[in-house]
């Protein structure tokens, strides 16, 4: 990840926070989406180059695409199989800095294997990470009072301040 260069992928529009806690962009034209999913990442030293495949992948279509936003929908680890880890903690923490690197705004779902039951990390300390992340990550901790972690909305507003989509992002564990 340390060998791509930061990526000037400039955003044109800019995430701020409504009355009810939830992002939004602002726009007349189009909104591009990049939606990914199932990335798998392992950590573990025998997946090294199908992890080094995976993060060349995701980092070509985000530079060929420049999206708006990008929107990862659950299994960004999988640290089960040969050579795996059960410190998830790690194929996430490598996720956020390739995604910081990127340069481009981005949040999460969880997926089931995100964080199996035999991991280190539960849902709560991967969703911390995530939440740390730098200013261009919009994960959000669940409102208090809803099961899962990470349940939020991104909406798209008009300039006349009218929601014309909404992006919710809910946990796979969400009940």
């Amino acid at each position: 990840i340390d060998a791509y260069s930061v990526q000037a992928i400039e955003p044109k529009l800019h995430p701020e926070i409504d009355g009810e806690g939830n992002y939004y962009f602002t726009t007349d034209d189009d909104f591009k989406v990049l939606h990914l999913t199932d990335i798998h990442l392992s950590g573990g030293i025998l997946q090294k180059d199908t992890d080094k495949m995976t993060i060349n992948t995701v980092a070509a279509m985000v530079n060929a695409e420049k999206p708006d936003l990008v929107i990862v929908t659950g299994d960004i680890a999988y640290a089960i199989g040969i050579g795996g880890t059960i410190n998830n903690a790690y194929a996430h923490n490598m996720f956020v800095h390739l995604m910081e690197t990127l340069g481009v705004y981005w949040t999460v779902a969880f997926g089931n294997h995100d964080t199996e039951p035999y991991n280190y990390h539960k849902r709560d300390a991967v969703a911390d990470i995530y939440a740390d992340a730098n200013e261009k990550c919009l994960f959000m901790h669940s409102p208090n009072g809803v099961s899962g972690e990470g349940n939020h909305i991104i909406n798209i507003k008009n300039s006349d301040g009218e929601v014309t989509k909404s992006l919710f992002m809910l946990d796979s564990h969400s009940y």
